[in-house]
């Protein structure tokens, strides 16, 4: 992975911001105009663990969400860089067997089977990964998290995030962010539906960045636990005005804190108080009732699985269970009582 995490940083600066739009691409490095050409490109030189080896085995593919990426590796013989270049963005390793060894400005850190490590880029001095290893990750440019934290503090950003405890042993942290690689994978491979559905990506997306500044101890933990402000009545009436205008289009809690002018945590406060839900519970229940619209709709196609995924629902199973528990039946059940 952390091979492919400086390739996605490199595509990502030379396109500007976003690589989303695009399905999987994949990586194999496995001879030696494979190793010249990615070194040419990325500024890593890939080497074997050890002289006795003539050169390593590297294969991996990564996924453009609408910022940063997901991405999968596997290697057979092991490989080190021993330079890593100069880069930027978070890395979320997450190991699913062999070893990965980081050596940073600070530390040297090994990450095993079942656990994960996350990692600024830019204090990554040397990598190494073990035999018969293989791993998964998401890539978050800086601006990625900076932004979403502010948002959450409802105030810039102005030093570096700095992640207290690089190591993740919590499988109550880890198996979310699993899932959502595993979704990101699936659905652009192959046939790639999310491309076709933006408003998927944009959530899966959310939810990971979400997922690491709440549950990963870091320099601004503390400003976090503290209360946010309480809104006004005005303000969340503005945001549900929002949500509801802006069903079919990808929006994030970040896009609904700004139409009305308060911080995430402020917005989550209030729903809470005034709605009985989260702005997101929220928005899925409006993006629900569409979905049973469509499903009612005879010149809408009969296909249950494709409607969900236009309004933004990747995975199936949960979107079955959502749909049940507020309208006390199954979609195929309203999809039968077309008129």
């Amino acid at each position: 992975m952390p091979l492919l995490a400086f390739l996605i940083d490199i595509h990502l600066k030379r396109q500007g911001s976003a690589t989303s739009g695009q399905a999987s691409t994949e990586i194999k490095l496995t001879t030696p105009n494979a190793f010249d050409e990615f070194f040419r490109e990325t500024g890593v030189r890939v080497e074997a663990p050890t002289t006795e080896q003539a050169r390593p085995s590297y294969e991996g593919e990564y996924f453009p969400v609408p910022v940063g990426a997901a991405y999968r590796s596997i290697s057979k013989t092991g490989w080190q860089v021993r330079h890593a270049p100069e880069a930027s963005g978070y890395s979320l390793h997450i190991q699913r067997s062999g070893e990965t060894s980081w050596t940073s400005t600070k530390e040297a850190l090994h990450c095993s089977s079942g656990s994960a490590i996350i990692q600024n880029l830019e204090q990554v001095r040397q990598l190494a990964g073990s035999s018969a290893s293989s791993d998964e990750g998401l890539f978050f440019p800086v601006q990625c998290l900076t932004r979403k934290l502010s948002h959450l503090l409802d105030a810039p950003v102005h030093k570096p995030i700095r992640f207290h405890c690089p190591l993740i042993h919590d499988p109550h942290v880890l198996a979310p962010l699993k899932s959502i690689i595993d979704i990101i994978a699936q659905g652009l491979s192959g046939k790639a539906p999310l491309i076709k559905a933006p408003l998927a990506l944009v959530n899966l997306q959310q939810a990971a960045a979400y997922m690491v500044l709440q549950n990963l101890p870091h320099n601004y933990s503390h400003a976090l636990a503290s209360h946010p402000p309480a809104p006004a009545p005005r303000q969340i009436k503005r945001a549900v005005e929002f949500i509801r205008a802006s069903l079919a289009t990808p929006i994030s809690l970040n896009d609904i804190a700004e139409h009305s002018a308060i911080s995430v945590r402020s917005l989550q406060l209030g729903f809470r108080k005034y709605k009985g839900m989260t702005p997101m519970e929220f928005l899925r229940t409006q993006r629900l009732g569409r979905v049973r619209e469509d499903l009612l709709d005879p010149s809408v196609p009969a296909d249950v699985q494709h409607i969900a995924l236009s309004w933004g629902f990747t995975h199936f199973y949960l979107f079955v269970r959502y749909y049940k528990k507020l309208f006390g039946e199954s979609p195929q059940t309203t999809l039968t009582r077309r008129e």
